[in-house]
């Protein structure tokens, strides 16, 4: 399927319309599920026939019983070929089968190591992006995962689930890149904020997801340095502190539990967000208002930590 057909696809997932390529199957190991729509709000998980990822499968089962929400379980089937005609039927068969196994041993690990209070098991006929897309209309949170990110291709490929799903998605989107690496010191979570620009629901988000997991949180905003004589960049950087500190209040005094330390850095955003990376649970950002379908709306810092972050990457679309 080409990039066109791809965005056509996922538009019309998200506006409701009807689509005759896409059909989802789902098996409800617990959990409601109506017309393929769950009934409540759940955690999702994308998994890719070929390469599941079980450290995505790991986050989203965690996600899921931390928040008390069921787990869904989503393998994509694609269309082989540019149509629907007859050659793609008799590779159907097995490549369903083959999607009911890795959802099968995904549901026997997340059962058995972290217990969702639900699980949903769904064979969806179509793109990944455009099934993963529809999905987070009712979603918490839609999980993927990735071992190739390090490869720009990648993440600017038309053929690449993360960049368009991050860019479509109606709820966070959380790229967890396989395998997860130990983290050094105390568990924290770090937002990114733009303070002349701040994402609330990114901030909000980095709190509930703190407050949920039992661990601190860092607010870091990052400027390039001004030229300016000392004293005005200190002024400048005070002026940061200050709309920093005004972002987070709200959200600190909802979350008083969430300890919370509050970081104005000079430099490159990708470059400080990457290097705070190294130690964190996980790095939220905020997605911009743009959204084109290949991804290239989602902004350089969101493109540069999915490139280069080396733990999950949480992508928190506008309210």
């Amino acid at each position: 399927m080409d990039e066109a057909a791809v965005n056509n696809e996922a538009e019309a997932a998200v506006n409701h319309a009807p689509m005759d390529e896409g059909a989802a199957d789902d098996t409800a190991v617990s959990g409601p599920a109506v017309d393929g729509v769950a009934a409540e709000r759940e955690v999702i998980v994308g998994l890719d026939p070929l390469n599941p990822s079980r450290a995505a499968v790991s986050w989203a089962a965690e996600e899921a019983r931390l928040r008390g929400l069921p787990l869904r379980l989503v393998v994509a089937v694609p269309w082989l070929g540019d149509t629907r005609h007859g050659d793609d039927e008799p590779q159907r068969p097995s490549l369903r089968a083959q999607a009911t196994q890795v959802l099968e041993s995904a549901a026997e690990w997340a059962g058995g190591e972290y217990a969702p209070p639900g699980l949903i098991m769904e064979v969806y006929d179509g793109s990944p992006v455009a099934g993963l897309t529809a999905g987070s209309r009712h979603a918490q949170s839609v999980v993927v995962g990735s071992s190739d990110l390090n490869r720009l291709k990648e993440v600017l490929s038309a053929g690449s689930v993360v960049a368009p799903l991050t860019a479509r998605a109606r709820c966070p989107v959380v790229v967890v890149r396989e395998p997860l690496s130990a983290r050094a010191g105390p568990p924290h979570l770090v937002v990114g904020v733009d303070a002349d620009s701040p994402s609330p629901a990114a901030i909000g988000f980095a709190f509930a997801e703190a407050a949920v997991r039992g661990v601190a949180l860092s607010a870091v905003s990052v400027s390039e340095p001004p030229v300016l004589p000392f004293t005005h960049r200190e002024r400048a950087r005070e002026r940061q502190r200050g709309l920093l500190a005004e972002a987070v209040a709200g959200w600190s005094g909802r979350h008083p539990g969430v300890a919370v330390a509050e970081e104005v850095l000079d430099g490159d955003p990708v470059e400080q967000l990457v290097g705070a990376s190294s130690t964190a649970l996980a790095v939220v950002v905020g997605r911009t208002h743009r959204h084109l379908g290949t991804g290239l709306g989602l902004g350089r810092v969101v493109h540069g930590l999915l490139h280069r972050a080396n733990c999950p990457v949480v992508v928190v679309p506008p309210a």
